[in-house]
């Protein structure tokens, strides 16, 4: 196995340590050519944390030094030329781009309702933007090739978190995924979303406790990369999928809905009907806006 991505080109960014460099080690340690993409911003993502240039470079020559093929990369994929520029360098080095791993990201100490629109847009810009960037400059070479692996990565801040900027744009991945794997399809182009629960560099920033050291000792990164490995391998067919990973173990996350109560124009019958509709336990799982459609009512074959 230790070959099973002998020829492949990877591009991780956020790469520069924790999960991003656990993925990149991986996939070099079994024959992946990777680029590692870090612009050694801090945690926060604001100018005042400093900026380390290196930081891409260092986690590249450990790569090399453990007898894997790796690039550095230290552009902010928040700009869509500094994406095109990282996906265009890889074409250059090696010719072919078969695997983009969306890992960079930033964390945020403010809270609903003093988070303000600075704040929203940092998260915005890296979250949300600097995937669409890197997929769209990835995806003509895929498209070519006919195959392409793509990895967002999410957080289960999404089901809800008391951080507004980092839970909203984490949520949006989710349905950027979705939208983006409905194209990949007939290209062979899966695109899915990881919500991984490791001790990285954003949750080393967390106060000394318990819960902390227990992620430290339980949760970490190297142990969310054998999901990644899959999930981008040639082999996987999985496509549009949400998965949530970590301490060794994972599963699937999915949007799911009650069976639809019916009501009519008056709000009564609304309140008759509310408890039953917040105290079932049968859920469907929805893949796609059509599902809820049906589970709605729309005739399935319209």
């Amino acid at each position: 196995m230790a070959n099973e991505f002998e020829d492949k080109v990877a591009i991780i960014t956020g790469a520069g340590n924790g999960l991003g460099f656990c993925h990149a080690s991986y996939l070099a340690g079994r024959g992946a050519k990777v680029l590692v993409n870090d612009l050694g911003g801090g945690t926060l993502g604001l100018e005042a944390q400093g900026i380390d240039g290196g930081t891409a470079e260092r986690a590249a020559e450990k790569i090399r030094a453990e007898g894997g093929q790796a690039i550095s990369n230290h552009d902010s994929v928040c700009e869509a030329s500094a994406a095109q520029g990282m996906v265009d360098q890889a074409l250059q080095e090696w010719g072919r781009l078969d695997i983009l791993i969306n890992n960079a990201g930033i964390a945020s100490a403010q809270f609903f309702p003093e988070v303000d629109a600075e704040e929203m847009q940092r998260h915005f810009d890296l979250t949300l933007m600097g995937c669409l960037h890197s997929m769209k400059a990835a995806w003509p070479q895929m498209v070519e090739q006919k195959r392409g692996r793509i990895l967002n990565t999410g957080s289960a801040a999404c089901f809800g978190n008391p951080i507004a900027s980092y839970a909203s744009t984490k949520a949006g991945l989710w349905g950027l995924t979705k939208a983006v794997a409905i194209f990949g399809r007939e290209h062979d182009i899966n695109v899915n979303l990881l919500l991984p629960a490791a001790f990285s560099r954003l949750t080393d920033q967390l106060p000394e406790s318990d819960f902390k050291t227990r992620l430290r000792d339980d949760f970490g990164p190297e142990k969310v990369s054998p999901l990644v490995g899959h999930l981008v391998h040639e082999r996987c067919q999985i496509s549009g999928e949400v998965f949530s990973a970590g301490a060794g173990k994972f599963s699937r996350a999915v949007y799911a809905v009650t069976d639809a109560a019916p009501i009519d124009l008056e709000i009564k019958s609304v309140e008759k009907v509310m408890s039953d509709v917040m105290s079932a336990t049968r859920l469907n799982i929805l893949g796609s806006t059509h599902d809820d459609m049906v589970n709605l009512g729309f005739p399935p074959e319209e």
